[in-house]
């Protein structure tokens, strides 16, 4: 740029601000800390008592094992008959439990781990019940050999309503190997929900 003579200097001009090539710093993000998750439930036996052993139903109660009733009919006709008492479930099931050398294992060795002495443990409450030692609710083999019993058993029987608590024994005597199923009423058909 050419200047006239006698002309004042032109002001230097201020160089423009350097333009930053660093960028600010990013904020680091909030520490937080991690809340722990719940620990999961720990398993553990669950034992009946003995009155509740005496007042429960078992094998030797009759049909059904269930809520009681009585009816009377007659008739005639050819064909074989049944053996009555069709549907006696407290005697299905503890007669496959008995005949399955599995299962009877398996309860023998959840009792002694136990230390049930003589008292059932309690499979089923109207869920099945975790058990030490086992991935699923309740002991696997029980609850596979009693579904089989109850699925193959007549639908009248299935629907059958029981009231209480239902013993299975596994063994004749005293300390023999015992479970339990039931809370409050409940029917047959139940023991099938997963």
């Amino acid at each position: 740029a050419h200047r006239p003579p006698g002309a004042p200097a032109p002001e230097p001009q201020p160089e423009p601000p350097a333009r930053s090539l660093a960028r600010p710093a990013p904020v680091p993000p909030k520490v937080v800390k991690p809340i722990p998750a719940p620990p999961a439930p720990q398993a553990a036996y669950v034992l009946v008592s003995q009155s509740q052993m005496a007042g429960a139903i078992t094998a030797g109660d009759g049909p059904g094992g269930g809520l009681s009733g009585s009816g009377a009919a007659s008739g005639q006709g050819l064909g074989a008959g049944g053996g009555g008492d069709e549907c006696s479930m407290v005697r299905r099931l503890e007669a496959a439990l008995r005949r399955d050398r599995d299962v009877t294992a398996a309860v023998r060795a959840a009792s002694n781990a136990a230390d049930a002495r003589g008292r059932a443990l309690h499979v089923w409450d109207g869920d099945w019940v975790m058990t030490p030692g086992e991935s699923g609710k309740g002991l696997a083999g029980v609850r596979q050999a009693i579904a089989m019993e109850v699925a193959f058993a007549p639908e009248a029987c299935r629907r059958d309503p029981v009231r209480g608590l239902v013993l299975l024994s596994l063994a004749d005597g005293p300390a023999a190997p015992r479970v339990a199923l039931g809370a409050g009423t409940w029917r047959w058909a139940d023991l099938l929900r997963p």
